[in-house]
């Protein structure tokens, strides 16, 4: 577990490049607990998705509140901007994909899947996290919670086991 920056709680790596604390890329899940301010980040593009829970509302530089839910796609941000978060129903369990400006650009893309419904990973996916059910690849059966790491083999072909919610980091550095 790694702290936040502002010291309000702490997110769990999944993956970064390189393995260092100066990463040009990096992919967390966070819990998120209670209504406040996200650590300003500047340098860093952020994409963000609900992993679980119902939702979170982000005030951004004082505009209106951009609502993310559950079934919403990922919302990309400036990370140096002032976010202010507002839970919609209690915790949530966010996807996080940070990239250093000078270093990397990528997206971070979600799929529904429906059972024994098959799906090619892009070729630039850095990493693919199972977020609801289950799927089977080459590397074998992953449940939520569950990531693969792309490191010299592509992901390639996942089929669904069940319905399923897959997330893949897509980086160009």
């Amino acid at each position: 577990m790694v702290p936040w920056a502002n010291g309000l709680g702490t997110t769990a790596v999944i993956a970064r490049s390189p393995d260092t604390d100066h990463w040009a890329w990096r992919l967390s899940l966070a819990d998120v607990v209670t209504d406040g301010p996200f650590s300003s980040l500047p340098g860093i593009d952020r994409w963000i998705a609900v992993a679980s829970g119902e939702g979170m509302d982000l005030a951004i530089d004082g505009a209106d509140p951009v609502r993310i839910g559950h079934h919403d796609p990922a919302y990309a941000f400036d990370g140096g901007a002032s976010t202010v978060c507002r839970l919609l129903d209690g915790p949530i369990r966010d996807l996080n994909l940070m990239l250093r400006r000078d270093a990397a650009a990528g997206s971070l893309e979600l799929h529904r899947l429906a059972p024994n419904e098959t799906l090619h990973a892009p070729a630039d996916t850095a990493a693919m996290v199972v977020l609801d059910g289950a799927v089977h690849c080459g590397r074998g059966t992953l449940h939520e919670g569950d990531a693969v790491v792309v490191h010299d083999e592509p992901v390639g072909a996942i089929e669904a086991v069940s319905q399923a919610r897959v997330a893949f980091a897509r980086i160009r550095a």
